[in-house]
């Protein structure tokens, strides 16, 4: 197994990122990831990390900490998680998880939570091995 180093992204992982969130199913290119790191970068309680491998961005996952309606503290969301199908498997998915849920617990939060696809069950077993439990289902509109 390659060794794993996460960090915060920055602009210049635009292109990698654009790789892995069309590997994901939401077709992007460079220029739409620059634009949407930029828009993020300075919100509070959001935060994206890339794991690298030799050097190479091989996953991501996209993070959200926000006071809750229903519930006292923060609460944290994943909003993207996806690992390069070539490294699928190798511990990228693992890391970038534990980075995540310390950074959840640095901003306060205490409860994360997380959507996946129906169809996406290798990811459903993934997050379920890591003591995240199926609470319901996500509806969805265009507006």
């Amino acid at each position: 197994m390659k060794a794993v180093k996460v960090r915060p992204a920055t602009g210049t992982d635009a292109a990698a990122i654009a790789v892995l969130v069309t590997q994901l199913g939401y077709s992007s290119d460079a220029a739409q990831v620059s634009a949407r790191l930029r828009q993020l970068q300075d919100q509070p309680g959001v935060r994206a990390l890339v794991a690298e491998q030799d050097g190479r961005v091989t996953g991501m996952v996209g993070l959200m900490a926000f006071p809750a309606f229903h519930r006292d503290g923060l609460h944290g969301y994943v909003t993207a998680l996806v690992v390069h199908e070539a490294e699928r498997g190798g511990g990228v998915g693992t890391a970038l998880m534990a980075a995540a849920e310390a950074w959840f617990v640095e901003q306060g939060a205490r409860r994360v939570s997380l959507t996946t696809a129906l169809h996406r069950e290798d990811s459903h077993v993934f997050y379920e091995k890591r003591g995240y439990t199926f609470t319901g289902k996500r509806f969805t509109k265009i507006l």
